[in-house]
């Protein structure tokens, strides 16, 4: 959703933005060496709501988050060549997500859980689709991309 030409969150499913699901997908639960398959068990022993359905830790949203915001920055920059992501740069937007989730958790648990699994279950239908599907989204991510000037092999 935009409003005046700045992004807005979708305001009753936060975190639940397709390029958040794309890259939780791309990053972790892609191929059978990844980690979302490797530990698969893990996420199904978050399952601590009342439905049991797994989720997605704290910490893996909170990173992919600040993740997405470092790539803003980047953009913002103008897409410099050098541009290090690191914990001291970003360590204060990935807190202020930890926390905000964990509010989240704390204050209405019963929405937290359902939000977590939700994106747990957004990411396996990708996983389920072979990851090809080209969303919208996606596309306009890679339109503010300078492929013309990225170095080939």
């Amino acid at each position: 959703m935009w409003a005046h030409n700045v992004p807005s969150p979708i305001q009753n499913k936060p975190y639940q933005g397709e390029i958040l699901i794309a890259l939780i997908f791309g990053r972790v639960f892609n191929g059978s060496q990844s980690i979302g398959v490797r530990f698969a068990k893990r996420f199904a022993d978050l399952a601590e709501n009342n439905a049991k359905r797994p989720e997605v830790p704290i910490p893996l949203v909170a990173l992919v988050a600040t993740a997405v915001y470092a790539a803003l920055v980047w953009k913002s920059m103008g897409s410099p060549s050098k541009f290090n992501f690191s914990g001291n740069q970003f360590s204060e937007t990935y807190f202020f997500h930890v926390k905000f989730l964990q509010n989240l958790k704390d204050t209405v648990p019963r929405k937290f859980h359902h939000m977590m699994a939700d994106i747990y279950e957004a990411v396996q239908c990708l996983k389920c689709a072979g990851g090809a599907e080209h969303t919208a989204e996606q596309d306009a991510a890679l339109d503010l991309l300078d492929l013309d000037g990225m170095d080939d092999d």
